[in-house]
């Protein structure tokens, strides 16, 4: 049996709360990592689930079926992407990627950003950039170098005819909630244009909570590919890699990817998502917090961190012992990336007992 650390122990969930084995409700800021966009146990996203599980599960990948159509009828309303290749996490979508863009360019470099974080697999480790994730699993994955984020110089000198693609992350989550500034962005978009290498986007935690779709579609540009993941499934294990590149048959595929429940899960979060304009409305919850111990807060929409003059450990500590749960993106940052079923009051109800934690704390 495996031994965990002793940590909060969650047993049911409803809305916006979640409730711990003693009984006691939390409301729940950081929604499994940005996962439960529709909030736990949304009644019509079960019930479609449930429906689902009766009917049928797998078919695996070589055959065709009524909820890929479904799912691929939800998404066009959203991006107009050729392609879309199914996995079951954010880092496959990032692994497709990579792949896609070296086997369509014929070049190796894959140029990362200070601070980025992809996932745990081990091209997309390559990409991540914090010693930390990367420390014992080496050697990594080789042609992968990291420039500064949001550094236009040093894009222009490190993006050549050698570059198979760049790949950023329009908010960096992991690195801090820190977006990326509009210049850099186009900058990146006009150079690997000029010299025929590919931008990808990892939207696997800005997707669906920046007021837009993609965060990228914030700056008027349109990436070759992208990678998503976490909320657009809204809890069910599934990622999507977006791309116009075709990609032969064979080359690459998954066998749970695109299977009938996942593509059940993510047809419903995005009807849902789209009748409710629940990303829209997560454009206009940002909420700024304020104190003599917060230096700022970054982000845009429902993708939020408080950056403080001291470690956040203790802050998110306290404020699980006061029935809210957040966590840390970096040393000195809170971390809220809620349901974007919450509601204005509820967040702003939120914002001042953190701003009375803050500053309770020493």
């Amino acid at each position: 049996m495996l031994l965990y650390r002793k940590r909060l122990r969650l047993v049911r969930g409803e809305g916006v709360y979640v409730w711990d084995e003693r009984g006691r409700r939390y409301l729940d800021l950081i929604a499994g990592i940005g996962v439960n966009v529709l909030g736990h146990a949304h009644p019509e996203w079960v019930l479609e689930m449930s429906r689902q599980l009766e009917k049928i599960v797998v078919a695996g990948p070589m055959f065709e079926h009524d909820e890929r159509d479904e799912m691929l009828e939800e998404l066009s309303h959203w991006v107009d992407y050729e392609y879309v290749y199914m996995g079951n996490s954010g880092t496959e979508a990032v692994e497709a990627a990579i792949k896609f863009a070296r086997l369509a360019t014929g070049r190796s470099e894959i140029i990362a950003m200070t601070n980025a974080f992809h996932g745990r697999t081990l091209g997309s480790l390559s990409a991540t950039w914090k010693k930390k994730y990367r420390e014992g699993f080496g050697p990594l994955v080789p042609g992968f170098k990291h420039i500064p984020f949001n550094n236009v110089e040093a894009a222009k000198e490190a993006i050549t005819r050698e570059t198979a693609a760049v790949i950023f992350e329009p908010i960096q989550g992991e690195g801090g909630i820190v977006p990326a500034e509009e210049e850099f962005v186009k900058t990146l978009r006009d150079l690997t244009e000029d010299v025929g290498a590919l931008l990808i986007a990892d939207e696997v935690q800005s997707g669906l909570r920046t007021g837009k779709f993609l965060a990228t579609e914030h700056y008027g540009v349109r990436p070759d590919i992208v990678a998503m993941g976490k909320g657009i499934g809204n809890g069910f294990p599934v990622s999507l890699t977006l791309t116009d590149l075709e990609i032969p048959r064979g080359k690459h595929g998954s066998t749970f990817g695109g299977n009938p429940l996942a593509c059940r899960a993510v047809a419903t979060t995005l009807r849902i998502l789209r009748r409710d304009r629940l990303v829209e409305k997560a454009g206009e919850k940002f909420v700024e917090f304020k104190g003599e111990r917060v230096v700022k807060t970054r982000g845009r929409g429902l993708m939020i961190g408080i950056v403080l003059r001291r470690p956040a450990g203790n802050y998110v500590k306290a404020l699980q012992e006061r029935g809210f749960l957040v966590n840390t993106a970096g040393n000195r940052v809170i971390r809220l990336l809620p349901p974007l079923i919450i509601e204005g009051g509820t967040l702003e109800e939120a914002r001042k007992e953190i701003e009375g934690v803050l500053n309770d704390i020493i």
